[in-house]
């Protein structure tokens, strides 16, 4: 059993001799034995030290580590807000990310992330508590500026909370994209449950502003992509 934890070690150090300086083999350790709040400890170290504070790798295994804790479900005062502190963490680790080298090869993780939000956001928006919905979804935009479920979904929180002018804009920004999407195959599961919902969300919302012909348009767009029962009842009341 020790003989395969240091090969597997070994093989993780050669993954991350790119990481220069250091290698961080310390911290590759404390990931295969699972010890994450020490793995968190020491890592954050890294932060902080002048060699590496600028390191995108020290703020990527923070975040890791963080990620890792938050899923413990024990009662150490010190990691209380361990899953928001890992967010906090990550998208410093993509802001020092300048050549895109931690994303391409920890693209897992981001996406892991990402769908840990995902849940957070629809868990919020089916208990209409769009306030939190939004705070969530607006962690998803900060790492996946791009991602148009996201943006929709940012566009009927604000609108649920009143903001109609914010969401109107985001909706005229967003018109287009919708139009020359032509597939979601790539997206997980979880990612295409959260691109319906957003979807949905958008169409009630501009039917209730009296945008009825938009609402129609995104909806027919969307008969691209999901074949449910679910989608194909709630676009029946169109």
């Amino acid at each position: 059993m020790k003989a395969i934890l240091i090969l597997f070690i070994a093989i993780l150090t050669v993954q991350y001799t790119h990481a220069q300086p250091p290698t961080y083999n310390d911290l590759l350790i404390y990931y295969v034995d699972g010890n994450y709040k020490k793995l968190a400890a020491k890592a954050e170290k890294y932060t902080l030290k002048e060699e590496t504070k600028n390191d995108p790798y020290a703020y990527f295994w923070t975040s890791k580590a963080l990620f890792k804790v938050s899923f413990q479900n024990d009662n150490d005062e010190t990691f209380k807000n361990a899953y928001k502190e890992s967010i906090s963490y990550l998208l410093k680790c993509q802001k020092k990310d300048k050549t895109h080298e931690v994303y391409d090869k920890e693209k897992d993780f981001f996406l892991e992330v990402k769908q840990s939000l995902i849940e957070l956001v629809i868990n919020e928006i089916t208990s209409k508590d769009y306030k939190k919905a939004l705070e969530w979804n607006k962690k998803i935009i900060a790492l996946f500026p791009e991602d148009l479920a996201a943006k929709l979904m940012d566009g009927a929180c604000k609108y649920y909370l009143k903001d109609v002018p914010g969401a109107t804009v985001i909706w005229n920004e967003n018109q287009a994209f919708i139009e020359q999407m032509q597939s979601i195959d790539s997206y997980s599961e979880k990612e295409k449950e959260y691109f319906k919902m957003s979807i949905m969300q958008t169409i009630t919302c501009l039917k209730t502003v009296k945008q009825l012909d938009r609402a129609k348009n995104i909806a027919q767009k969307g008969n691209l992509w999901f074949k449910d029962d679910d989608y194909k009842q709630f676009i029946s009341t169109l």
